[in-house]
């Protein structure tokens, strides 16, 4: 394998948090989509059912599919599975979504019959949101990976079979667009590319990088970080040292002396240590002051 090859080749972690990734955007855009799709189960009623009198609706009402029902159940009980799964892993109590759905002859089963769109959605932000707050605690099970490819194949189907559907609003990187300098940069996946297939592009001026670019200069790690500032909600009240690290950028043994000076709150399940959240970012906040005030005083 030459230089160039080891340049340019993402490594198995890469991938792990590229496909982590790829999985949380999915997971943010679901309960909007199931909404919106298990909306098409009954004929558009084209104006205001109060009974007052209006002239008929110029826009045409979206046809029926009879087939959303289906659709949506089944990416319900997908991941109430996965929810019923990581709980049985990690011993943590699932949502009360999955409590109220799962039992049917311990099988997976979707929306109540009676489950409104708006519902669908509310449940199901329910599950997400669960998952999500997981989600660092997932990448590291040796399932994580069959999870997150699992998260991207359902929705991304379900995306293809309804392109209709409203998209969510991109996140935009903390980063300006190289040509327009506007901060409108992003990372997005194709339907249909691999994980290390990710296209960053400026939704104003158009401009566009493929993956090949971060990966050839070694910044897949820095992406990664990115990323995760872009999608920062629901931000979890506990982070592992591994998920505190890659946040903020701290070493491993600047992270355990805070821990060994008693300023962290932590607990430790199943041999990997939590800590408080709020407690890491204001410890990190007041470190970070007084060293640029340090910095700005000697120079």
């Amino acid at each position: 394998m030459t230089e160039l090859d080891t340049m340019t080749t993402p490594t198995d972690e890469d991938l792990l948090q590229l496909a982590a990734a790829r999985a949380r955007r999915r997971l943010l855009e679901a309960p909007a989509l199931v909404g919106y799709v298990r909306a098409l189960m009954v004929p558009g009623l084209g104006g205001a059912q109060d009974g007052m009198p209006r002239a008929a609706s110029k826009t045409a009402p979206l046809p029926m599919r009879a087939d959303a029902v289906d659709d949506t159940d089944d990416i319900f009980a997908r991941l109430t599975y996965w929810v019923n799964y990581w709980s049985t892993a990690y011993k943590v109590a699932p949502p009360s979504a999955v409590l109220v759905h799962w039992a049917r002859d311990g099988e997976a089963a979707g929306f109540r019959a009676e489950t409104t769109p708006a519902g669908a959605q509310a449940l199901l932000t329910q599950v997400t949101t669960w998952l999500l707050i997981r989600h660092d605690l997932i990448a590291l099970h040796a399932d994580g990976p069959v999870f997150f490819d699992d998260v991207n194949e359902m929705l991304r189907s379900l995306w293809a079979k309804y392109p209709t559907a409203p998209r969510a609003a991109r996140g935009v990187l903390d980063r300006a667009c190289p040509v327009c300098d506007r901060f409108a940069f992003g990372a997005h996946w194709p339907d249909d590319a691999d994980v290390d297939g990710f296209e960053l592009s400026c939704s104003f001026c158009g401009h566009s990088q493929p993956a090949a670019d971060f990966i050839r200069a070694g910044r897949v790690r820095e992406l990664m970080h990115e990323l995760r500032e872009e999608h920062a909600d629901p931000r979890s009240e506990w982070w592992t040292k591994r998920q505190a690290m890659l946040e903020l950028d701290l070493g491993k043994s600047t992270l355990n002396r805070y821990i060994a000076d008693g300023d962290l709150q932590t607990y430790t399940v199943q041999g990997t240590v939590y800590v408080n959240t709020e407690d890491l970012l204001t410890l990190w906040r007041a470190k970070r002051t007084s060293t640029k005030e340090t910095r700005a005083v000697g120079a």
